[in-house]
């Protein structure tokens, strides 16, 4: 199994954090972006009912997204980055790549990589 260090986990917290605006208009509609994170438990069944509602009631798609990528920096670890880059995503808002290339540095790259095939 890979291990990744404190340091690295809280600068890629940190980047994440630097980042959040930016993907949160890269996020332009909730389907398939809300799914995943349910789907991989990321938030609740009540969390996704209320994200998806606030989309319907014409809350701009892209602050529902912030709310949420902010209550997700409470229990951040590197599955939410494969998650929120993960190969659907990537095709469905293409703006993210850009996004995902920010977080190529050193070996982040190689460690995400590595940690996406230990996740389903």
């Amino acid at each position: 199994m890979i291990t990744v260090s404190g340091a690295m986990e809280k600068a890629l917290l940190q980047h994440f954090i630097c980042r959040k605006l930016e993907i949160s208009y890269a996020i332009q509609k909730p389907f398939p972006f809300f799914e995943g994170l349910r789907d991989k438990s990321f938030i609740t069944e009540k969390m996704y009912r209320e994200s998806l509602e606030a989309c319907t009631n014409l809350v701009p798609v892209s602050r529902v997204v912030y709310n949420t990528l902010t209550q997700l920096e409470k229990t951040f670890n590197l599955s939410l980055l494969l998650t929120l880059f993960s190969q659907i995503n990537l095709r469905e808002y293409p703006n993210l790549m850009e996004i995902f290339g920010s977080f190529r540095s050193g070996n982040v790259i190689a460690i995400l990589l590595a940690l996406e095939g230990l996740l389903c």
